[in-house]
């Protein structure tokens, strides 16, 4: 646990480096300028985001356990055999800061579909689906009991714009490309491994557009995963990737120079 604390704070220390002071200064892309200035790095609060915020409070203090099942490979999940519900939603779901952008970030690029791999209690499906409510949200999670779960969490906020499926990620995405006529917006957090994240943006970016944006969370998770984001963002197809230390995103847009940004956000 030390060695790898040393290498997140060493990579930190890089990053901080090389990225970007907050307020857009030093940003030669004027589409990428207007998305950080408008989108990323904005503190503007929604009504919505107390809503979503007080279901995980109520959630964080549920000590009833959750028989394990198949929380998948490199997950947040404390190492309980049957960890409670409070500390499944402390360790494994999306939080705050990583919600409000992805709201953000829907309501901003305004996509008609959304694919989410890693549902987990749902509160990253909560956020984008009201980013845009026209969206159609699909939303992948392989463990029963935290679909259940997340299921339960978007009857209460009343959301009709979300599909939830429990199921493998690797059985279910061929059924998903097939009834998804444009990739838009893609959300990955869910296997944290360098072969699955690679297979899985292999298969995106074969159907991507000039709108597509693929959110990879969890980019320093381990040297796998920095691997794959590294090979990621170097791909002839990537135009533009951004690097928020925490989560990477990339684009397919089409006449651009390919470029690179660190850009600060949140508490990063």
């Amino acid at each position: 646990m030390l060695l790898e604390n040393i290498r997140i704070l060493k990579k930190y220390v890089n990053f901080r480096l090389k990225s970007k002071p907050r307020g857009g200064h030093g940003i030669h892309s004027p589409f990428v300028y207007d998305l950080y200035t408008n989108c990323i790095d904005t503190k503007q609060k929604e009504a919505i985001f107390e809503k979503i915020e007080t279901l995980r409070k109520e959630l964080l203090k549920n000590t009833n356990h959750i028989p394990r099942s198949n929380f998948g490979f490199g997950t947040k999940v404390i190492d309980f055999s049957e960890p409670t519900v409070g500390s499944v939603i402390k360790n494994s779901s999306t939080p705050p800061y990583m919600g409000q952008l992805l709201y953000r970030l829907a309501k901003y690029l305004k996509p008609q579909s959304v694919i989410e791999f890693g549902t987990s209690a749902g509160f990253g499906a909560m956020y984008l689906a009201n980013g845009n409510l026209n969206a159609k949200v699909t939303t992948i999670e392989g463990d029963t009991n935290l679909a259940k779960i997340a299921q339960d969490n978007f009857n209460k906020l009343g959301l009709n714009n979300v599909t939830l499926i429990n199921g493998d990620f690797e059985m279910e995405l061929p059924n998903i490309l097939a009834s998804t006529e444009k990739i838009e917006l893609v959300f990955i957090d869910g296997n944290h491994s360098e072969e699955a994240t690679m297979r899985y943006f292999k298969l995106f970016s074969e159907r991507s557009s000039t709108e597509t944006l693929i959110i990879f969370d969890d980019i320093r998770w381990s040297v796998g995963m920095e691997n794959a984001w590294n090979t990621i963002c170097k791909d002839k197809n990537v135009s533009i990737s951004i690097d928020l230390f925490n989560c990477g995103m990339v684009f397919f847009r089409n006449g651009i120079v390919k470029q690179h940004f660190n850009l600060r956000y949140s508490p990063f």
